[in-house]
């Protein structure tokens, strides 16, 4: 694809065979968005929801929720599920650069 990204996610995981490749195979589908979900601690409620909503199994409880940054990645399905607001998003250096869509006309 003249090394340019042809889709970007939705991160539904009830649908999408890149998820279920990447999630039950560890076949290498998919790319970070460069960024990483962050808990913030007092905030959350450890309701689990987001647990239950994360497409890439990158969440746990332990007292609150607990994200596994290599699973992780970064689509925010997590933080648009949570009533508390307790998840943002944040920049992982680690993780390739954010795709900026402007630059792909």
């Amino acid at each position: 694809m003249g090394d340019r990204f042809f889709a970007i996610c939705n991160c539904c995981k009830c649908c999408c065979g890149g998820i279920e490749a990447m999630v039950k195979y560890g076949a290498p589908t998919m790319v970070s968005s460069g960024y990483v979900a962050a808990i913030d601690a007092a905030n959350c409620s450890a309701c689990g929801i987001c647990v239950e909503a994360c497409p890439f199994h990158a969440l746990s409880l332990d007292g609150v929720a607990v994200v596994d940054r290599a699973k992780c990645m970064g689509c925010g399905v997590c933080q648009s599920q949570c009533a508390f607001e307790a998840i943002a998003l944040v920049r992982d250096e680690t993780k390739p650069a954010p795709l900026d869509v402007r630059a792909l006309t």
